[in-house]
């Protein structure tokens, strides 16, 4: 079992190996935010703050759309994230909502 602290939402929750973030957010109703899904929009963009060698490879997808130096801060595209194992804890920017 993996477990993964959304910050902004105060919630640690523990899933399974190799769980898609995006899947765990519709699951258990984090503010993090998805547009296309694809890895083309950026609107999901994180910042992994502890455990970034806990997911996934970055994909193409990333590597098209964030700058390098952004890879190297922590910054990974929710739509693309696996959480293979361990410890994560993970942050965005949260949206204005009027």
């Amino acid at each position: 079992m993996a477990t993964i602290n959304f910050i902004p939402d105060n919630a640690i929750h523990q899933i399974e190996d190799g769980s898609q973030l995006i899947e765990i957010c519709d699951e258990i109703g984090v503010s993090l935010s998805f547009g296309c899904t694809e890895g083309t929009c950026g609107v999901c963009e994180i910042t992994v703050l502890e455990g970034i060698k806990n997911l996934s490879k970055v994909t193409d997808e990333e590597k098209e759309y964030l700058l390098p130096e952004d890879l190297e801060e922590g910054m990974r595209l929710g739509c693309q994230v696996k959480v293979r194992k361990g410890d994560v804890s993970i942050t965005w920017k949260k949206s204005k909502k009027t």
